[in-house]
């Protein structure tokens, strides 16, 4: 993961993943009716109250939960997604049948490419399963879909993984799923299990005009300094940094869709959201993809937001309102949360004022597994945001070291306009 190719497909992965509605597990709320959402979740396996299927879950405590909204007809009914040699996400899905259910299924389990698909049994019920690899840049992108019909429902499972070890040990988790009595769901699940997902307010809707984003210039690199006229800054990387060209960037855009939504029936429209709210302006690397593969490259990375697709989403006042500001790095911790760009360990926040610009720097340290090596690897990185003309702007930095990250920083230069060049002031 740690491979250029993986650092860089992290950016597209992220692109996706802010865009996704991330729900806190830790709140105590009333059990709700079953519906198609309803499941319990322990150390050991989900279970859904709704259709009554049991699937083991890995014991791999680098695994988290992954929710991704409901929409329309496509419910989302559970997910996991890790950081390991890779980027690795299960989805469970159900959408409501339309037409004939083996036609519908067969559909389902071929994704959005068509892919081809055969008949197994799973838990004495009939599937339809594809399998396929998507070899780029980004890497090898390993792919299973199965689904099944159940209660006027298409019930879909997909899988993917830049870990095919990984993948397959995930898969014969789904072939090793059984069904139960949906009554039976909670007890079934074990002492330790918790609703799934927590039943929390309602985020509000993201209002989002189609061209907004489009509307944003992507600006220009001359030599090591990179300019948007339109959001009126200037950023300068390090010499000799290699910048990834727009084709680079726009396949590892596909790459993070397809991790971050997979092949379901609702992954077209997820996909045009997240087009409408956010871009890769720049993406810069120390050295050229595939010549470290075994350490960190350092990276440098400018993106854009829409504001309207971060609704409820604020810049604290001043550098002293200290609950705005954690609240904030909640709020961004857990956007980031399973991309390369942010750990499961100690993270700092910080506020600073930058020519009178509110920023804000959320910071990071943590442990990477390389396949190439015996010992895993640190990962420093550091995110800095602000917001500004109806955008939020996002300058991301990644290093093998704090020292690294520190004189990185330190060598880089933002600068809002008017400010003369003499004037610029560095991030320190």
């Amino acid at each position: 993961m740690i491979r250029p190719k993986g650092t860089i497909a992290g950016v597209g992965v992220l692109l996706f993943l802010l865009g996704a509605q991330t729900v806190p597990l830790t709140q105590t709320v009333p059990e709700p009716a079953p519906i198609p959402e309803t499941g319990y979740v322990s150390d050991s396996r989900y279970v859904n109250a709704f259709f009554g299927f049991s699937l083991p879950l890995p014991h791999d405590a680098d695994f988290r939960d992954f929710a991704l909204p409901s929409r329309g007809n496509s419910h989302s009914i559970f997910g996991l997604q890790a950081q390991r040699k890779g980027l690795t996400a299960l989805t469970v899905s159900a959408t409501q049948a339309t037409g004939n259910p083996t036609d519908d299924v067969r559909k389902a389990a071929a994704g959005g490419k068509g892919a081809s698909v055969k008949r197994v049994e799973i838990g004495g019920k009939e599937f339809w399963k594809s399998e396929s690899e998507d070899n780029s840049r980004a890497g090898t992108m390993h792919t299973f879909i199965c689904a099944t019909a159940m209660s006027g429902y298409t019930l879909q499972f997909t899988l993917v993984s830049f870990d095919e070890k990984l993948a397959k040990e995930l898969w014969h988790n789904i072939e090793s799923i059984t069904f139960v009595d949906p009554v039976q769901a909670k007890i079934l699940a074990g002492s330790n299990a918790r609703l799934f997902p927590a039943e929390v307010e309602a985020a509000p809707s993201p209002t989002v005009s189609p061209t907004h984003i489009a509307q944003l210039r992507l600006g220009v690199v001359s030599g090591n300094t990179y300019t948007n006229d339109m959001l009126g800054f200037s950023f300068q990387f390090p010499s000799a940094w290699v910048v990834a060209e727009k084709a680079t960037q726009d396949k590892v855009v596909e790459a993070g869709h397809q991790f971050a939504y997979g092949n379901d029936s609702a992954a077209a429209r997820e996909h045009e959201i997240a087009k409408e709210c956010g871009r890769i302006l720049l993406s810069a690397s120390q050295y050229p993809e595939g010549t470290k593969t075994d350490e960190v490259n350092p990276l440098v990375a400018i993106m854009a937001f829409d504001s309207a697709c971060l609704p409820g989403v604020h810049l604290p006042n001043s550098t002293s309102d200290t609950d705005a500001i954690r609240q904030l790095g909640v709020q961004i911790a857990r956007s980031l949360s399973g991309t390369p760009f942010f750990g499961k360990g100690q993270n700092k926040i910080r506020a600073f004022v930058l020519q009178n610009r509110m920023m804000v720097d959320l910071s990071s340290g943590f442990k990477v597994n390389v396949p190439t090596r015996k010992q895993p690897i640190d990962v420093f990185s550091s995110v800095i945001f602000t917001e500004d003309s109806n955008y939020w702007v996002m300058w991301l930095f990644m290093n093998g070291s704090q020292s690294g990250l520190d004189d990185l920083r330190k060598n880089i230069r933002i600068a809002f306009a008017p400010d003369s060049a003499t004037d610029r002031s560095k991030t320190n």
